[in-house]
């Protein structure tokens, strides 16, 4: 009894374990078929799929086998296998596509176009139809038939607009000019499919105007803007005008959609702040103008009020000398908009703003102490923007050589934003007096956590420090020469720059052999190109070039050389020879990508 259970319950167990056995080598073959296939061993891989197909009769194995018949030129044996699968799927349009195909290759081309002009009348009943016979099309490569099956679709008023396919088609065939036609004709309709055709056409343009794409495009959108008058369109054109970095022809656009479709000039606000990214100041001042002219009611008025300052403040920050007279106007157009707006809580880093102005631009640190401290003193102000005015206020401080009170500013700063960037700013900064202080060490260590920094900023700025501590810290018994060094640079914070050139001296003078000499040297063109001497500036560069070469500041000071000579003397020649001298002596430099651009476009010119 014992013996006969034991007997059922192996053949139990070998019962059930055949239809997995069964599924794995069907798995098995599955794997092998396809690498095969994909390695080119098509005549392999044809056994195992008909094996596969005559056990299982999918219609999976169906389209692989016959794709091997096609690779195998085997065009009999691709004729009989259609002739079965046609018999279990006689409606099948795709299959006609098949008859077709294998009739086009054995020469029967009246067969072959019999099987489409069947398969094209199945569509006229039958539209969900359309996509495969399309598709089955597009894969034979016959890509002007499967245009014509969308089109039946379009013909028939088929709720699917087929644009977006017969686009993509268009551009398999390189016909640019009706690919952009059809996806122009599909956003007319359907604003839904705005952005993927955004996204394709954006593969096809680039920001140049003189592109031969961006001009057949820009020709189209152009014409459809004047007959259709569409808002889509419109939309279209300015994101090219965009691509192109054609801001004022962008803004030109996004007035005239503005005011034909009373879009609350949501839009035009947005534009301002990619020309501000793009650094199109100008045009961002024009959007804002605008929309502050159309008064109060509009629905960006205040934000474009606060941004305008903001932005003229950044022209100024770009231009090549801005004056005192300059900086001072725009102070002036910071109290009227105080006086328009208040001082609270929705002005408050204006205020801020404003107090870095006097403390760095106008060198008031009295004024800017007073401004800030006004900031902080709003008690409505959120604890996030009354963090960001304390971190000038600490700035201040230092200028003011309040060290001490600046250390415990930024330290609130820390300790309440600890795991923000507002935080790791704080951080920076109190790393920034230790280092003035000469306390090296301890310096090195918060700069090091801050290398982590979600910041890349924070981050670069302080790997840039640790590296300078790092490089040059151990090289003496003494660390003199780097308190000497972080001396001067604390003078050049607070503006002290003769003192600091001063300083700066010693080093050059005393410790000649010092590896910090090229960056004394360094800091000396900064200087003097603060003061706006840019002969001296010129001068102290060609000291690193030709006597510092071997040291790591040699393409710094030979790409700082040639942007004096490009910007300030205006010799191309020179300019171009040092830009080309980076691109071929430092491969690995931080300016070889900005020189190769800078030295093409002179020899354009």
């Amino acid at each position: 009894m014992a013996i006969q259970l034991k007997n059922n319950i192996i053949l139990f167990m070998i019962c059930v374990s055949l239809p997995f056995k069964g599924v794995a080598q069907k798995e098995s073959n599955i794997k092998l078929a396809n690498e095969l296939f994909k390695s080119g061993d098509y005549l392999k891989a044809k056994m195992l799929y008909q094996e596969l197909y005559i056990t299982h009769k999918s219609s999976n194995y169906y389209e692989s086998l016959l794709d091997c018949y096609w690779e195998l030129s085997h065009f009999n044996e691709a004729e009989n296998l259609i002739k079965k699968h046609a018999k279990k799927h006689p409606k099948k349009s795709s299959v006609l596509i098949d008859f077709a195909h294998v009739y086009k290759l054995k020469g029967l081309e009246k067969k072959s176009k019999k099987k489409i002009s069947e398969a094209f009348n199945q569509l006229k009943t039958n539209p969900q139809l359309i996509i495969t016979t399309a598709n089955r099309l597009s894969k034979y490569g016959y890509l002007d038939l499967a245009i014509q099956a969308y089109e039946i679709g379009l013909q028939n008023g088929n709720k699917i607009n087929y644009r977006f396919q017969i686009a993509r088609i268009y551009g398999k065939m390189n016909n640019i000019d009706m690919m952009y036609e059809n996806y122009l004709e599909l956003i007319i309709t359907n604003k839904s499919y705005l952005n993927r055709v955004k996204t394709t056409l954006g593969r096809t343009i680039n920001s140049n105007p003189e592109n031969e794409n961006n001009k057949l495009l820009k020709e189209k959108l152009i014409e459809k803007v004047q007959v259709s008058n569409n808002k889509n369109i419109s939309e279209l054109l300015i994101w090219l005008f965009i691509q192109e970095k054609n801001f004022a022809a962008a803004f030109d656009q996004e007035k005239a959609i503005d005011q034909k479709f009373n879009l609350n000039q949501k839009n035009i606000y947005n534009l301002a702040s990619i020309c501000r990214r793009n650094n199109a100041f100008d045009i961002a001042i024009n959007c804002y103008e605008y929309i502050i002219e159309l008064g109060p009611t509009s629905s960006f008025y205040l934000e474009s009020q606060l941004s305008l300052l903001t932005v003229r403040k950044e022209l100024l920050e770009s231009s090549k000398n801005p004056t005192k007279e300059n900086w001072l106007l725009l102070e002036n157009d910071y109290n009227a908009c105080f006086e328009k707006l208040g001082k609270t809580s929705y002005t408050i880093l204006l205020m801020r703003d404003l107090a870095q102005m006097q403390a760095f631009r106008l060198h008031d640190t009295d004024k800017a102490s007073s401004t800030i401290q006004e900031a902080l003193s709003i008690s409505s102000a959120s604890t996030e923007n009354i963090a960001k005015c304390k971190l000038v206020y600490g700035d201040i401080l230092l200028l003011q050589n309040e060290i001490w009170e600046a250390i415990l500013i930024y330290s609130q700063v820390d300790k309440t934003y600890k795991h923000d960037v507002l935080g790791h700013e704080a951080k920076y900064r109190r790393s920034k007096i230790s280092y003035f202080q000469g306390d090296f060490y301890w310096a090195q260590a918060q700069l090091d956590v801050l290398k982590k920094s979600t910041s890349k900023l924070i981050a670069n700025d302080a790997m840039e420090l640790s590296l300078l501590i790092q490089d040059n810290l151990n090289l003496d018994t003494t660390t003199t020469t780097m308190e000497i060094f972080s001396r001067a640079d604390l003078l050049i914070y607070q503006n002290k720059l003769s003192e600091a050139h001063q300083t700066l001296d010693t080093i050059i003078i005393d410790y000649p052999e010092h590896s910090l000499v090229d960056e004394a040297l360094f800091r000396q063109y900064k200087i003097k190109v603060r003061q706006e001497k840019m002969e001296d500036a010129s001068e102290l560069l060609d000291q690193i070039i030709n006597f510092y070469s071997y040291d790591i500041l040699v393409d710094d000071a030979k790409y700082a050389l040639a942007e004096l000579n490009e910007k300030y003397f205006n010799n191309m020649e020179k300019a171009s020879e040092l830009y080309e001298d980076i691109m071929m002596n430092h491969k690995d430099s931080f300016y070889l990508s900005e020189s190769r651009k800078r030295y093409r476009m002179m020899q354009e010119k």
